[in-house]
């Protein structure tokens, strides 16, 4: 039998992404009902770019072998950490420029934002 001192990959680091996106799907629909759909759209934008962020970020981190050395690991945490803000800036930035309402964007990040807060302790026990 052999015994590994962590997992090598932990599949668990996907469900962020996803309860973000869940999020983002039930309040596009609260909005689609009340605004319109191109602020659903707008909406739905936001959300998409944070969930693709911690999506990248969760690439580099968790869902690599976790037996390395402490600067292997230090050093997927800086540069996951970079290309997730990265991602995030780039997206926003495009998202806004594309027709969508820069105000329902930055709502949907929020909104992704405040999932991760919410979702992140449950997701972790």
């Amino acid at each position: 039998e052999v015994s590994r001192a962590s997992r090598p990959v932990t599949p668990r680091a996907l469900l962020l992404p996803l309860c973000q996106l869940a999020v983002g799907a039930v309040g596009a629909a609260i909005l689609s009902a009340t605004v319109g759909g191109s602020s659903a759209l707008a909406l739905l934008a936001g959300v998409a770019v944070i969930a693709a962020a911690q999506l990248v970020f969760s690439w580099r981190t968790d869902l690599r072998s976790h037996s390395a050395t402490a600067h292997r690991m230090f050093g997927r945490l800086i540069l996951g950490t970079v290309l997730k803000w990265l991602v995030i800036g780039a997206g926003l930035a495009i998202a806004m420029t594309q027709g969508l309402s820069p105000t329902y964007v930055l709502g949907g990040a929020l909104l992704a934002f405040l999932a991760y807060l919410l979702c992140l302790p449950w997701l972790l026990r």
